[in-house]
């Protein structure tokens, strides 16, 4: 087993013992070396990509988000992959990063497929409207999207939302409940902590 692997699974274990602990750290500062190794990389590359950014509600550097998000992933027992996919999750919508760039930065092309996947479409939510485009797009990520995508809830449900995103997100999510089967037991784990927080 990798040392990476080992010192994450010690690190999950000894703060899942309290699943309310997630929401305590990902304000915290978190540094790279809180991460296996082998996600280090997109943790940098988010970070550089994002350097100019600031969040919309809480004016925050936008960089912590994405950190925030791979935290609450890797506390969950989140992949590699799907970590390193949190750290890049709005690379492709925010910033001029490519998929190939994903690619070779992560090393996995399914880190980059996540990333694609979740990608929102802005012509669609025009069409549409942001809380249908949402809700449906819950019921058809993949497992390891839609693990990124309920962490990304969880964490803007926690960062200053406003009462609509907070409304809009609650109806997202249950709507994803009442629609779709046989969800994850990682992903479940998430959304009981997105509902204490409703």
């Amino acid at each position: 087993m990798k040392r990476s692997t080992i010192n994450l699974m010690l690190l999950m274990n000894k703060k899942q013992n309290d699943m309310e602990d997630v929401t305590k750290y990902i304000f915290e500062r978190i540094k790279s070396t809180d991460f296996p190794l082998e996600c280090r990389g997109m943790y940098y590359f988010a970070k550089g990509r994002h350097d100019h950014q600031l969040r919309k509600v809480s004016n925050k550097p936008y960089y912590i988000h994405p950190r925030g998000v791979a935290y609450i992933v890797m506390m969950m027992g989140g992949t590699v992959e799907q970590i390193n996919a949190a750290f890049g999750h709005d690379l492709l919508e925010d910033t001029d990063t490519s998929f190939t760039e994903i690619k070779v930065v992560s090393g996995s092309y399914h880190c980059a497929e996540i990333c694609s996947e979740l990608r929102n479409n802005r012509f669609t939510i025009d069409d549409i409207g942001k809380e249908t485009y949402m809700s449906q797009k819950l019921v058809g990520l993949s497992d390891d999207a839609l693990m990124v995508k309920l962490a990304d809830i969880l964490y803007n449900m926690l960062d200053c939302p406003t009462d609509k995103g907070l409304t809009r997100m609650k109806i997202n999510v249950d709507y994803l409940i009442e629609n779709r089967k046989n969800i994850p037991e990682k992903c479940i784990k998430i959304i009981e902590l997105i509902k204490k927080h409703t």
